[in-house]
């Protein structure tokens, strides 16, 4: 996904954008629970999914799975450069408007959101690319030495904050586990939604709740097929743990 030396680096495919149709919430029988619960695990892992690392029951959803994870980091990646964009906007006072600081970090967003779409292997300092492309009434624009020097610190602010046990990532990668969580429990209806932007507001990524979504509704997709398919195996486990 980014190439950091760290944390997050899944390169497939993103997920589909919807199902296209209204999900159920979790009905609280215990296969269901389980199987969503333990879908939304696998994904939610720093290393990639691989055949090996799935049961039987799974491994003809491989790809499936392997796409919401890469989704699933890409949302932390965006989610995280939104923080530390905002974070320097705010330490150098660069927008005293309010208004205009959060338009700011909205465009951020975007843009590195159209970044990792078109580009799987997008650098870290592609991203920075974006990040810095503000100034002050221009004055960055004819000082070099502090585009340079503000460039390096975002570049070590937001590789840091992808590193696994980094308190900012550990912060971020939690709240859209809740995120997802919301959805896959609750369905992608609009409780379910109103629990995804709950978590991802604290973080300051609530623009992300369509993508949220769209992985969580595949997680529950894959998990009712399994379900109906192998749901008297499941039970036989479950019955004998």
């Amino acid at each position: 996904m980014v190439k950091t030396n760290g944390s997050i680096v899944t390169s497939v495919p993103s997920a589909a954008t919807n199902t296209g149709h209204q999900q159920p919430e979790c009905n609280g029988e215990i296969v269901d629970l389980l199987v969503r619960l333990g879908l939304l695990k696998l994904v939610s892992g720093i290393s990639a999914i691989t055949e090996e690392s799935l049961p039987e029951t799974l491994k003809l959803n491989l790809s499936r799975l392997r796409a919401v994870q890469a989704q699933i980091q890409k949302i932390i990646v965006i989610s995280t450069s939104i923080l530390v964009f905002r974070q320097i906007l705010m330490s150098e006072k660069a927008l005293v408007n309010p208004v205009e600081m959060e338009n700011r970090v909205v465009w951020c967003g975007k843009e590195v959101l159209v970044l990792l779409d078109r580009s799987a292997e997008a650098e870290v300092e592609e991203i920075v690319e974006i990040m810095s492309g503000f100034s002050r009434d221009g004055e960055e624009a004819s000082n070099t030495n502090k585009l340079q020097s503000r460039k390096a610190i975002m570049s070590r602010m937001l590789v840091k904050s992808l590193q696994a046990g980094d308190i900012v990532f550990e912060r971020i990668s939690h709240a859209v586990y809740l995120a997802t969580r919301g959805v896959v429990l609750a369905g992608n209806g609009p409780q379910g939604r109103k629990l995804a932007e709950m978590a991802l507001r604290r973080v300051g990524a609530v623009d992300l709740t369509d993508r949220v979504v769209a992985a969580a509704e595949i997680l529950v997709a894959v998990a009712t097929v399994s379900v109906n398919v192998h749901g008297q195996w499941y039970k036989y486990l479950t019955d004998n743990m």
